[in-house]
């Protein structure tokens, strides 16, 4: 076959010439010439060529029906072109020794096997040769592919997001990530329902991108941000097991995910009074769980997944183990009194030893729905503001839940607590050599920090912005 002159591409016409006649199967003289597992003639080609990419793309497809191409280089290859201009690789084989024994015991090829390779340019021309050189070589040797790709494709079914998902949370994750259940429950609901049953062998870069990308189109830039992190933690385990060649989002790039790298801000005291009045309103279990940030100075994730048994009633503080802390390290935070009156009104779940303290489903889970939660925070602390401005058109400005913690420590320096207190308070690692040689525990210096705190915030809500501390909302 050969390219018109000038024209740039191919016509299918030239593929019609009829074949030459096979060589009978089992012919010692073929064998030998061919070598064992050599198709020969036996392919339903039409053409033969040496393929190349730009035959590969120059190539029209027929009016009808489809071409098949053998390729020179690599005989059993198969180019396969479509009416629709769809071209794929596939290889056709023939195993040693299924086609029995002559009577000088040489082992002939059996019947005429196919494995389909994928569709070009997923599949490249060069990786399409060297996967059918495997098969053709493994072939000639007496085993069959296909069974080989039976397993490869059992173990792929079995290895799905949902079944590697799970595998990771028991072997590793809930052990090692001590804001998991957030995580899982992140994950189980915006990519279970759309990857869950896909080999994760099989999920691409883009397939995460259509995720994130719908996240993102709802607002939810952490919320993507978290996907795309955990999401890159479980296929590097998986790498690590072998069960994928690689982590597809490595190099990922998402600009619109980049984070924002201040360190946030410390609100004022009508801001102060605005969200808390507005927590107030929404009432448990967000107003109580953001109460409760704003009077501790805490993360977000170690009140809002607190169980009854981590609070210590007779010590009245809250005991964050090592698997739940973030640097997992030991927590304690000392409950300061107009705390502990606040989690006297919380609901007490009957019926369980133990249970979540900030639930919507009577303790079996944690409060879930951030997102929601703070948009009816800013919205009803919007209305705050307004009406103690006296300005309709006043605006909030933005804030995050971890200003609460920029807060919290810029209130504590104001009321003249030094540095180490303040770490301590919020849970920062001990700097330098401090972590190996000052083993203080700092926790009645945190209780009198929490205290002094806890009652600056109240008296900020009930008397409005007065004295030094106050400033411009």
């Amino acid at each position: 076959m050969s390219m018109g002159a000038g024209s740039g591409t191919i016509s299918s016409v030239e593929f019609r010439r009829k074949p030459r006649p096979a060589a009978p199967l089992g012919n010692p003289a073929n064998d030998q010439r061919r070598g064992p597992g050599y198709p020969g003639e036996q392919m339903a080609t039409t053409s033969k060529k040496r393929l190349t990419n730009q035959f590969l793309e120059r190539m029209t497809p027929p009016k009808t029906g489809r071409l098949e191409v053998g390729d020179d280089l690599c005989p059993g290859l198969i180019l396969r072109v479509s009416d629709q201009g769809a071209k794929s690789f596939s290889v056709i084989y023939r195993v040693l020794g299924e086609g029995g024994q002559t009577e000088s015991g040489r082992h002939l090829a059996g019947k005429q096997h196919r494995i389909t390779l994928g569709r070009w340019p997923v599949v490249s021309l060069a990786d399409a040769r060297e996967r059918a050189r495997a098969i053709l070589g493994k072939a000639g040797a007496g085993a069959d592919p296909r069974a080989e790709l039976a397993s490869s494709v059992r173990e792929r079914r079995a290895n799905t997001f949902s079944a590697v998902l799970e595998r990771h949370i028991r072997q590793d994750a809930a052990r090692t990530i001590s804001s998991w259940p957030n995580v899982e429950r992140v994950l189980r609901l915006h990519v279970v329902p759309h990857l869950g049953d896909t080999p994760i062998a099989d999920i691409r870069r883009s397939d995460v991108h259509e995720i994130i990308d719908n996240i993102v189109a709802s607002g939810r830039i952490g919320t993507a941000r978290e996907v795309r992190k955990q999401m890159s933690r479980i296929f590097n385990w998986a790498a690590d097991r072998e069960l994928i060649a690689n982590n597809p989002l490595s190099g990922m790039k998402r600009n619109d995910l980049a984070r924002n790298t201040e360190a946030g801000r410390a609100l004022s005291d009508i801001e102060i009074r605005s969200i808390w009045m507005a927590a107030d309103d929404l009432r448990y279990p967000f107003g109580s769980l953001y109460q409760t940030l704003m009077l501790t100075g805490q993360r977000r994730a170690e009140w809002a997944f607190c169980k009854r048994s981590e609070i210590d009633a007779d010590n009245r503080w809250l005991d964050l183990g090592k698997e739940r802390f973030k640097s997992r390290r030991e927590h304690i935070v000392p409950m300061s009194a107009p705390l502990w009156a606040l989690f006297e009104r919380l609901p007490v779940w009957t019926g369980a030893n133990d249970y979540f303290v900030f639930s919507s489903r009577h303790g079996r889970v944690p409060v879930a729905g951030f997102s929601q939660g703070k948009r009816a925070l800013d919205d009803l602390a919007q209305e705050y503001l307004r009406k103690e401005l006296g300005k309709p058109e006043a605006i909030l400005q933005h804030y995050r839940i971890h200003d609460f913690r920029v807060t919290c420590e810029t209130r504590l320096a104001h009321l003249g607590f030094n540095q180490e207190v303040r770490d301590a308070v919020l849970g920062h690692a001990k700097p330098g050599l401090q972590k190996t040689y000052n083993k203080h525990d700092y926790l009645e210096e945190k209780r009198r920090a929490l205290q002094a705190y806890a009652e600056h915030v109240l008296t900020v809500v009930v008397r409005g912005s007065q004295g030094r501390l106050s400033t411009a909302a």
